[in-house]
């Protein structure tokens, strides 16, 4: 058992004052301590006094009073720092002990007087009903060991269930909107191990010490289907007359420039498709069109156009890496459908991830702009 830790309580040590008051007065008529130069306050595990010392730094004056420290006391300030007029001292020893908690000796090293300041280092609350041997008021000595009494560690167990998680993902081999589990879920189960200290009868904190589990949970796996022609991508092209080849000429009119095109999703750009249905708003983009990422000082937001490939778009959005004849066609997946709205969600980026993946790099890819 692993106890927490507090801040102990520091307290005058009453037995250290007497000697510590004529090992002063003996300073003070051997080395001329009375009338130096600078004027401080020492106090040493509770027991203060008043001194005047020609030393310099901290260790000098402590060297002077006697009064050693060992690598885990405490000494405020510094050993190193220097000694200023009006200055106070400040040391506290350690005290080794043993505390015997319930069975499990506890070894510990202790800044305060009695052994309720000892309970109070272990994080234990020396009021809430806890007999010792010796008693609270003792005084801690080095090397002794405390008995706590009325104290006792209860355990118990409880069986708790672990919920299942689902993997949705859409399949563009299905027809849109149907689910299909292909793993069914199942829940878990596990063991869990609480102690809990009681101190005069009174339960303190549970604290969880172990955990086992007794059967792994599955993951339900479901399949949405996505197979549907994508509304903003009506890809439309024609073979010119006695061309045996694919046709770059779109069913449209208007200005031809070429362009290097790649493609995004809004869901890699933090956003879903609500806001592209945002954008579609804002500028009145019909329905079966698609919104595109211009540099806006070649093609002006607004501007309605035909991509090769990708279909009919307007300029809408634009981006960091898109300057001069570059443009990203945007896929959002539209108009999916599933029982779910974590589902439909899940599907329609999956399925617009799919496409913008397959659409890769263009390069000197035709767009048309239309005419007003």
């Amino acid at each position: 058992m692993r106890l927490p830790v507090g801040p102990a309580r520091f307290l005058k040590t009453q037995h250290l004052v007497a000697a510590f008051v004529v090992a002063l007065l003996g300073l003070a008529s051997t080395t001329g301590f009375v009338g130096a130069r600078n004027s401080v306050t020492l106090v040493v595990d509770g027991v203060s006094a008043t001194v005047s010392t020609d030393s310099q730094t901290v260790a000098a004056l402590l060297a002077e009073a006697d009064v050693t420290v060992a690598s885990g006391d405490l000494v405020s300030p510094a050993t190193d720092a220097p000694i200023d007029a009006g200055a106070v001292i400040v040391v506290r020893h350690e005290i080794p002990l043993t505390l015997d908690l319930a069975g499990q000796i506890i070894p510990m090293r202790v800044f305060g007087r009695t052994v309720a300041d000892a309970l109070v280092m272990a994080g234990l609350d020396p009021t809430g009903g806890i007999s010792t041997e010796p008693g609270l008021d003792a005084p801690l000595t080095s090397g002794m060991t405390i008995v706590a009494k009325d104290v006792f560690v209860r355990v118990s167990e409880e069986e708790i269930v672990l919920s299942f998680d689902t993997d949705v993902s859409g399949d563009p081999n299905l027809g849109n909107g149907v689910r299909v589990v292909e793993t069914k879920g199942r829940n878990g189960s596990a063991v869990r191990v609480w102690q809990v200290l009681v101190t005069g009868g009174v339960e303190g904190a549970k604290t969880l010490k172990a955990e086992t589990v007794l059967e792994e949970p599955v993951t339900e796996v479901v399949r949405v289907g996505t197979r549907q022609p994508f509304r903003q991508v009506l890809a439309a092209t024609k073979k010119l007359s006695g061309d045996s080849g694919p046709s770059y000429a779109p069913p449209v009119v208007g200005t031809v420039i070429r362009v290097e095109a790649t493609a995004y999703t809004p869901y890699a750009c933090g956003v879903n498709a609500d806001w592209i249905a945002w954008r579609r708003r804002l500028y009145t983009i019909p329905a079966g069109w698609g919104v595109v990422a211009v540099d806006k000082h070649i093609i002006p937001f607004g501007t309605r156009m035909f991509v090769e490939g990708y279909g009919y778009a307007v300029a809408g959005d634009t981006g960091s890496a898109i300057n001069g004849y570059k443009m990203d066609v945007c896929f959002w997946g539209a108009s999916l459908s599933a029982p779910t709205p974590h589902e439909a969600s899940a599907a329609q980026e999956a399925a617009a991830r799919s496409l913008a993946n397959r659409w890769g790099r263009k390069r000197g890819l035709r767009v048309t702009i239309l005419g007003s």
